[in-house]
């Protein structure tokens, strides 16, 4: 209840793309779901709440806010001395790395000149020509005529509170119970066969996402997998990652399209887009970005000293500049 509060307060400091872009990231790390992030973003921008631009800079954030939650799960297992740490380590640095890089692409392209804004008008162009979009809201209202009335009876603080807890309450159940699953000796061969070929593994991510749509969750599945030894430094971890960036988008989609709105729908094609040419940017580069990744992790694992640094820099950036927003009101 506590990190939904203060993500409600996050949102409302964000001012200019820079604060967006901050509060995005810090709000998914608060609620552990880019998708959840990204719905709230997306009802905000249907209601008049938020300003398209704002909006898609939030987004942006997101992307890298999904990675704090597994990197926190590798450092923990680090504390406990865990063995497999070089594996762990390169499963939650290849998510980090890579959506570090993605917002140093996209950030400076979305301030000077607009880019992902332009996408999101484009989008919402497009969909205002779509007629099927307007009787969704419709259609939703005659399938379930119960939703009103209880909306005019739970105050709007109590259904936002309830409904991000639930969700929270329902992901971490999903994590425990296919974790279970997946340390199960007889799944071993399929994952580990699963993850020595890119395509295989990115289509995993993908499936797997799409049916547990959020990133946070799919990844820090991975972290006990490899830390059991299932999953090496060898194996195809980017693939997966980019594959889950896409097969999240579809819950957004979902959100998007309940509000009947096409700025919404631009929105999410930002969405989409971030994940889609970030893919198309970095399969290419697999096997020297994969190279850095390990030297890394390998780094990282060997030095508690470093990781408490990276630690402590990951989490203070964005909450400095959150809390210097805050203080100039």
């Amino acid at each position: 209840m506590i990190a939904e509060a203060l993500t409600e307060s996050i949102v409302l400091v964000i001012k200019d793309t820079t604060s967006a872009v901050f509060a995005g990231w810090m709000g998914t790390a608060l609620i552990h779901s880019s998708g959840a992030f990204d719905s709230i973003v997306v009802a905000f921008v249907s209601s008049g709440a938020m300003p398209l631009s704002l909006a898609v800079a939030s987004i942006l954030g997101a992307e890298l806010g999904t990675t704090v939650t597994p990197f926190l799960i590798s450092v923990l297992n680090q504390i406990r001395g865990r063995k497999n740490q070089e594996a762990a380590f390169n499963v939650t640095l290849t998510h980090v790395l890579y959506n570090l890089c993605t917002l140093m692409i996209f950030y400076p392209a979305e301030l000077f000149f607009g880019f992902l804004t332009t996408i999101a008008l484009q989008g919402s162009n497009i969909f205002v020509k779509a007629p099927w979009l307007n009787a969704i809201p419709d259609v939703l209202e005659v399938a379930t005529p119960w939703v009103p009335m209880v909306l005019g009876i739970i105050p709007p603080w109590l259904g936002i509170i309830a409904g991000a807890g639930m969700l929270i309450l329902a992901l971490s159940g999903i994590e425990k119970y296919m974790t279970e699953i997946f340390n199960m000796p007889r799944s071993w061969n399929l994952i580990r066969a699963t993850f020595q070929k890119p395509l295989r593994s990115f289509i995993a991510g993908f499936l797997f996402t799409m049916i547990i749509p959020s990133t946070t969750v799919m990844v820090s599945l991975l972290i006990p997998l490899a830390t059991s030894g299932v999953l090496s430094a060898d194996y195809y971890i980017l693939p997966y990652i980019l594959g889950a960036n896409i097969g999240t988008v579809f819950d957004v989609m979902i959100a998007a399209m309940a509000t009947g709105d096409p700025v919404a729908m631009g929105v999410w094609l930002v969405h989409l887009s971030i994940n889609l040419i970030g893919a198309m940017i970095f399969l290419p580069l697999m096997k020297p970005f994969s190279r850095v990744i390990k030297s890394t992790a390998d780094k990282v694992a060997a030095s508690p000293r470093l990781t408490l640094v990276i630690t402590i820099i990951f989490h203070l950036v964005p909450a400095t500049i959150i809390l210097l927003y805050i203080l100039r009101g």
